[in-house]
Formats: C-alpha cells, structure tokens, sequence
C-alpha cells in the first residue's frame, strides 16, 4: 500500500541549495537548524581551498574544511545531510497525482500511472484511492483513465464500505456514477436505489420478496450510540432493505421508495447520522417522497441524535451544518418558514455559524433569522461562532456578524 508522506522541501539556485532551518537531528549541522546556510558546488568552494594556502594538502582536506564552514564534523556527515535534501527535494509522485487528480489534469494523471502502475491503487492521508478522490473531485473524465490504468473499483474509502460507485451515489457526482457504470462497474441494491434504478431494485429480491444474498455490499455509515462502527452493509435483509430505502429517501427517487415500502423497511430505521428515512427525504427536498412515508406511517416528530431535529428541521439544519449554502438556499425558496427551525444547538443560523458558514449565514439572515435567537445554553449563533477561535471561518463569521448583522436582543 502506498501512502503519502509529509516531505521537507529544500530551495535550489544556480548558486547552490539553500536549507531552510529544520529541527535538530542526527548529522545536521552543530546548534540544529537555528540558522540558514548554503551549501555550494564543492568547485566553486574549492576556489579558496587549503591546496591555495598549502600546495600539499589532499582533496579530503578541502573538504573537511568545506564541511566545518557550514558546521559539521566531517564530509560525510555534509554529503549525507545534502543527499538527504535533496531526495527530499524530488517531488512525491503520489502527492502529484493526487493533486493532478483534483485539478482534473488527465494527461499528468495518465503519465505518473504510466510511470507508476503501482498507484492506481494508491492511498492518501485521508484514506482515498485515486478513484474515489476523482469521484469528489466530480472528475468523471478522469475516471476511464483510472480503471484502464488498474484502478480497483471495488476498493473503499479509508475504514467505511463506500466504493467508488457509492460514495458518487451519496455525494450526488452522477456524472461519475455513469462514467463507472459505462466502464462495466454493476450497481449493488445500495446504489440501485440512490440512482433510481427501479428494474435493478426489483431485480435484487427473489419471488418471495427477500433480498438475494449480498445484495448490498455497501452501505451507510452508521454508529452506536458508545462510537463504535455498525456493520456495513447491514446485517439483517429488513435492515438492508431499510438502508436502501433511506438512499432512496435522499436521492429524492419516488418510484424506487415506492418499490421499497413494498419489501417491509423499517421506517425508524438510523441510516447515516442517524437519521431516519423521512430526515432525508425533507434534506433533499422532495416533497412526494416526504408524502409517501407519511402515509407508510413514518414518524414525523422523531428526533436525530446528531442535531437534535425533527425531520422537517434536518432538512435545513443538516446543509447549513456542512456549510451547504445551495441547499440551504433550496430549502429556504421551497419554504421560507424553516428559517426558524430548531436542533439541539439552537437553529440553523447556530448551525451555519458554529459551521464557519459565512454564506449560508447571509442566507438566513436576509431569510429572516433572528441573530439574537438564544438556545437553551442562552447562547446566539455569534456565541457559537466565537467559541471556535481555532477554525478561521468561524472567525470570519463572527467578524462578519459584528459588523454587520443586526444586534442580538438582550
């Protein structure tokens, strides 16, 4: 497996190689790295060597002395420290795929594979694989490029079970679902249901209405309330069949809902941030959707136990909490009342503050949110702003809020 690693860059010149300073390690110069120097061509250094003053001397005291002017013992301790730098100098290819991956470079993609076949399947920090980090880069001409270069597609992202086809599903990148789909990658009954695909639902139970075995082998990301990480995919078929239906929900797929009711769900069901079917179907904002698992029965004063909301309340609370200004926008055009919703933390004007969420901030407040609004903690969304002194939006926020949004009332 191969991962990216932090590198220390060094600056070169026609000159020579300047070295920035760096913590004290074995072989650096005495005194660590409290001061800068330079390390020049030994040919130019040797202008002024020892054999200038003394005809006699050898090479290897010309450099020591090399070695002592920039403060260290002997030459191989110099020689080991500039190689050093200078192989840490050599950019990362797998950080330059990475970032050539996000700015949807495919001709330097498709060169460091060539080079690189191995990092087809390569890791970053974060746990992505290059087609999973094409897939959230909404990147999807980059996608053909990754499988013909051995990009496994069936990899997932880092400790959750989203493949690359699921997490284009969740995050709603369809012109790379399609890209995987094109290329021979087969939905499973999770992704069937986020895409709409209605034949392939049905197609995963049997005459009997079970699901077939695996017919999910992705999922949501569920937790116990203790932390600890729920099997995904689920382990029992109400559960599957519950867990589609929740992306179904978010999707905002009517037809597909209505095949799932039909296979017995769980409509109390905790699919992703613990919410409920009906939680998602307000944050996509499909209103037929909301009707159908009404009428199912689903409950609509049910509470998530991530902000605290009800499900007409997620539907806004949730995308101003991830500092989604568009959808906030939607929601708020859709019906403007849910300005004053209300979660654990106070209101989704809380939430996009506490968010660093300067644009959906402005949103609800030309909305008609109320700055001055108090949650139970007696605190204003500018309280919750100012408690995140370490996160720089929220320090935009609150600045933002002090100069220009109206007086909390007291």
């Amino acid at each position: 497996m191969v991962r990216v690693k932090g590198r220390t860059h060094l600056l070169r010149s026609d000159e020579g190689t300047t070295f920035r300073p760096i913590p004290r390690t074995p072989g650096t110069w005495k005194g660590g790295a409290s001061c800068s120097c330079r390390i020049v061509p030994a040919s130019n250094s040797l202008r002024s060597s020892p054999r200038r003053a003394d005809p006699a001397a050898r090479l290897a005291d010309a450099h020591l002395a090399v070695a002592r002017e920039h403060g260290f013992t002997s030459w191989r301790a110099l020689r080991t420290e500039l190689d050093r730098r200078l192989a840490a100098a050599e950019p990362d290819p797998v950080v330059q795929l990475f970032a050539a991956i996000r700015r949807g470079d495919a001709e330097i993609v498709d060169g460091l594979l060539a080079a690189h076949p191995a990092f087809a399947n390569a890791r970053d920090e974060e746990g992505s694989t290059p087609l999973s980090a094409a897939v959230d880069a909404h990147r999807a001409t980059l996608i053909p490029i990754l499988l013909r270069r051995g990009g496994d597609p069936h990899l997932v992202y880092a400790h959750s079970a989203h493949t690359p086809l699921s997490w284009a599903v969740v995050i709603e990148a369809y012109d790379c679902a399609r890209a995987l789909m094109e290329a021979g990658v087969e939905p499973d009954l999770f992704c069937a249901a986020g895409l709409g695909e209605v034949d392939r639902v049905r197609a995963f139970f049997t005459p009997e209405g079970r699901p077939r075995p695996q017919a999910s082998i992705t999922g949501s990301s569920r937790y116990a309330p203790d932390g600890t990480r729920l099997p995904c995919p689920p382990e029992t078929d109400r559960e599957v069949v519950s867990d589609a239906l929740y992306m179904a929900s978010r999707a905002g797929h009517e037809g597909t809902v209505q095949e799932l009711l039909t296979r017995g769900p769980d409509l109390a069901f905790q699919a992703f941030a613990g919410a409920t079917a009906l939680h998602w179907a307000y944050f996509a904002g499909a209103p037929r959707v909301v009707a159908l698992l009404l009428a199912a029965g689903a409950d609509p004063t049910l509470r998530d136990p991530v902000l605290g909301c009800t499900p007409e309340a997620f539907g806004i609370c949730t995308p101003a909490s991830w500092a989604w200004g568009s959808k906030v926008r939607q929601r708020l055009a859709e019906n403007p009342g849910l300005v004053h919703a209300e979660s654990t933390r106070g209101g989704p004007l809380h939430e996009a503050a506490r968010a660093g969420a300067l644009e959906a901030v402005k949103l609800l407040l030309e909305a008609g949110a109320d700055p001055g609004r108090r949650n139970a903690e007696g605190k204003t969304a500018l309280d919750l702003a100012r408690e995140r002194p370490d996160q720089p939006w929220c320090v935009k926020v609150a600045e933002w809020l002090m100069s220009s949004a109206p007086e909390p009332r007291r």
